[in-house]
């Protein structure tokens, strides 16, 4: 689901694993013309393109060359001081500069517009700006950076040969990292602004600095993937300090008041796929008719999201006629792009057939076991979105017979057999979807149809085991042969067996989240068993289940005793992926910064589903507890640093970097469920009787007002300030400013010191005194807590008091009716904390 137009592979490629590794696979071998290679009739054959794919190669590239004496360049909040030295200019292409090499003694300064920003740094350089010095900076632009340069009074005509030479091989240096490491084609980024002459241009600079080394600097007003939608990002692709360091919008959007999480770059949307797939072993061949409107005028370039090593054949438009494409080699910068005979108009939609196949996207791994590895990208998807482009899509599928295939949306009709084929239609009828897939292979189904919400409910679990857990009995029965006591059954393994236990708990998760959040849009959901154990995934109408969650408990305890971990996680994953169905695709995410609620919604509906089906008040905290440990305890996969303390909820997988781990799991998802676990007890009703009746209205509220919408934090704030009850409104105001400045956009996270006694009063009565104590936050940092009496009857609900900043409150002479056997706060892990100690007598 992520974009490919700048650096992406940039920040991930040199620290962050691959999930599934790669066969290498038979293919074709390329004709090769220059630094060009051509797979198919129109690939890469555009004139322009291949010109600046060599332009790079030529003896005179940079024989253009200036002498400089403190220039300084500004690009944005990135200042670039050149003291001395000399920089050489890449010939241009069509009147247009787009590249320079700068070498000599230099300096870059870069300050954030905001303190998160500031402290996103701080993690890789333990301060809150960066000041670098270099003696080489190669240049990648479209934007005005040769004027700039050539204009200012610090420049003079000058240089020699040797500069020229040695720059050229520095940018050559640079190219062939973009390609062969990063897998990025420059040449077609270039190409799109060429094919539209009035955008403002990118910026990209490689800092190969003294201090902190290989750095990025980047500029791109269209947004720049990992981190779109903002336009400025400063990125490590160092193997000690690999990540964002930081990333922000435009100063002049600041300046507007127009930077926020939820601005759409689109330049077209698509708003049909109309895919037709063969099935043939491992090998798709697929014609996808997208129907789309350009959202940008005069623009002939267009770039898609394709999975590398789905080749493409050809693309027609609808008088089909054949025109160029670009897509580079599978291992090098494949990022597939279309050119356009003329720019189309905004608004007006159009179409393009693109065919296209390839034997990696889809693999086997066991006898009837297949996975689709890139499940967004299978088919040409928009690049400039935070998940997918939400369309419709009609999907047509043929496959060998003896398989059975299920696909998002709806079946149309009833499967066709020809031959050896069948032939199975499916269609999102009229709605919209962010993304669409499939799952395929030999299947046994169950299913049920569920009265309470109208929902058909799928389970398809293989028939056999994949290799992975038949590699597992072999050497067991390896062992057991030489005369081991293993102490396990795996013998007997199987993952069919456990699809009535998926069916039970996806009915029960439809059910309970239904009353919460209200009923889906859609007419039936598939749980369906994949080839992989640790992870699982939800498309709409469609969740893919680890084969792990399908096997009994026996041979789970089993498995991880053996491995010495637990199994939580698999009696969780059904009810956390049904909840996907609501939040992700009911709702959706508009960035990077908005991705929290639906990994947290997710996580905190499988708190519904714990209460609600274990009917355990002790595993509903002991979730919550275990949730807490995520949030402030270091690990090893965290690097040792607490997650909470590294960045706000909102800052997303930017998170995880070379310093800091997997740390951002262990954020969006506990965290934030935390968030809306702490809404839900401020807004449970304890003195009314009506319980939860006001946090389902306001979620239902939610998933009404964004139907089928992508939905940003400040959206899910409204909603919340609109159902406010008077306990929460806190600064009297009706706004929650206070809860998510503390809780969403902040990294703090107090802890508490409780302190009461109790002693006897007249007439009977018991005289209370407390005091409650945050520390440990910053001076504008609000909590909520609950207090909770019990009088012999339970736990009675007391009410609630806000505390600002490191301070204590103090309650003084309160008389109670009797003498309270418990006082607690936090009874229902009402509020996070990193710690909370009650002293009381």
């Amino acid at each position: 689901m992520k974009k490919r137009i700048l650096l992406y592979f940039i920040a991930l490629g040199s620290f962050v694993p691959s999930i599934f590794a790669q066969d290498p696979q038979p293919q074709e071998t390329p004709r090769v013309v220059g630094e060009v290679t051509v797979t198919a009739k129109n690939a890469n054959a555009d004139p322009l393109y291949k010109e600046l794919k060599v332009r790079s190669l030529e003896p005179g590239a940079f024989s253009d060359c200036v002498l400089v004496t403190n220039l300084t360049m500004k690009k944005d909040r990135g200042i670039f001081v050149f003291k001395g030295g000399e920089i050489c200019f890449l010939a241009p292409v069509k009147g247009r500069h787009t590249g320079a090499v700068f070498i000599g003694d230099g300096e870059f300064h870069l300050t954030p517009p905001n303190e998160t920003e500031k402290k996103s740094i701080s993690i890789f350089i333990e301060a809150g700006e960066v000041n670098e010095q270099f003696t080489q900076l190669v240049m990648m632009f479209t934007d005005k950076t040769v004027e700039e340069i050539k204009n200012s009074p610090d420049a003079k005509a000058g240089g020699n040969a040797e500069g020229g030479v040695r720059a050229r091989d520095l940018f050559r240096d640079k190219e062939s990292l973009l390609k062969k490491q990063f897998r990025y084609n420059m040449s077609s980024r270039i190409l799109a602004d060429l094919y539209t002459p009035d955008r403002p241009g990118f910026f990209i600079s490689f800092i190969d600095g003294k201090s902190y080394g290989k750095l990025v600097y980047a500029i791109d007003p269209l947004g720049i993937p990992e981190v779109y939608p903002e336009q400025v990002q400063l990125l490590s692709y160092a193997e000690n300090t690999g990540g964002t360091w930081t990333a922000f919008h435009l100063q002049e959007e600041y300046s507007k008041g127009t930077a926020n999480s939820w601005t759409d770059r689109r330049i077209y949307d698509i708003t049909k796929h109309d895919l037709d797939t063969t099935i043939q072993g491992t090998k798709l061949i697929i014609k996808d008719v997208l129907t789309m409107q350009m959202r940008a005028a005069n623009v002939q370039f267009i770039p898609f999201d394709l999975f590398r090593s789905l080749r493409v054949k050809s693309v027609r438009t609808e008088d089909n006629a054949e025109i160029d494409f670009i897509q580079e080699s599978k291992d090098e910068d494949a990022d597939f792009g279309v050119i356009l005979p003329k720019a189309q108009e905004p608004g007006k939609p159009f179409k393009l057939t693109i065919e296209y196949e390839g034997s990696e996207a889809l693999r086997l791994a066991g006898k009837g076991n297949y996975i689709l590895l890139p499940r967004s990208t299978w088919y040409p998807n928009n690049p400039n979105t935070a998940f997918g482009d939400r369309a419709e899509f009609d999907l047509t599928f043929r496959y060998p017979k003896k398989f059975v295939l299920i696909a998002t949306g709806n079946r149309v009709g009833t499967e066709e057999v020809a031959g050896d084929l069948k032939i199975s239609k499916w269609s999102t009828e009229g709605t919209n979807l962010a993304v669409a897939g499939f799952n395929y292979g030999d299947f046994k189904e169950t299913d049920v149809a569920d009265d309470v919400t109208g929902l058909a409910l799928e389970v398809f679990a293989n028939r056999e085991l994949p290799d992975e857990m038949k590699a597992i009995q072999v050497q067991v029965e390896q062992a057991e042969s030489a005369g081991a006591v293993t102490g396990t059954t795996f013998g007997s393994m199987s993952t069919s067996a456990g699809a009535k236990v998926v069916l039970t708990e996806a009915q029960n998760a439809v059910r309970i989240y239904s009353n919460f959040f209200g009923k889906l849009p859609y007419k039936r959901v598939a749980m369906t068993q994949q080839p992989a154990g640790f992870f699982g995934q939800a498309w709409p109408t469609l969740v893919f289940m680890p084969y792990f969650a399908f096997m009994g408990d026996t041979h789970r305890t089993q498995l991880f005793g053996i491995r010495g971990g637990t199994d939580g996680f698999w009696r969780e994953v059904a009810a956390h992926e049904v909840a996907h169905q609501w939040w992700g695709h009911t709702v959706g995410w508009t960035s990077y910064h908005d991705q929290w609620m639906s990994e947290g919604f997710a996580q905190f509906s499988t708190a519904l589903f714990i209460q609600y089906v274990k009917k355990d008040v002790n595993k509903f905290n002991d979730f919550w507890e275990d949730q807490r440990k995520q949030i402030i305890e270091a690990t090893p996969a965290t690097k040792g640093k607490k997650p909470y303390t590294v960045g706000p909820v909102t800052q997303g997988y930017r998170l995880n970097t070379a310093k800091t781990g997997s740390i951002a799991q262990s954020m969006i998802y506990p965290k934030g469920a935390y968030i809306l676990h702490m809404l839900r007890m401020m807004m449970f009703d304890h003195k009314g009787g009506t319980g939860d009746a006001n946090f389902r209205k306001m979620m239902n509220d939610f998933i009404k007002t964004h139907y089928n919408q992508d939905v940003s934090t400040e959206d899910f704030k409204r909603i919340v300030e609109k159902h406010i009850t008077p306990e929460m409104n806190v600064t009297g105001d009706g706004k929650m400013d206070w809860f998510f400045d503390s809780w969403v956009y902040g990294a703090d996270i107090p802890e508490f010191k409780f302190d009461y006694t109790t002693s006897s009063g007249p007439d009977g009565k018991t005289i209370f005194n407390g005091k409650i104590t945050q520390a440990g936050v910053s001076k504008d940092f609000v909590s909520l807590m609950p207090l909770y009496m019990d009088f012999g009857i339970g736990l009675k609900y007391i009410g609630r008091i806000a505390i600002k900043g490191n301070s204590t409150l103090e309650m003084n002479n309160i008389a109670l009716p009797s003498a309270p056997k418990k006082v607690a706060v936090d009874a229902f892990k009402d509020i996070l904390n990193t710690r909370i100690s009650v002293n009381g007598k």
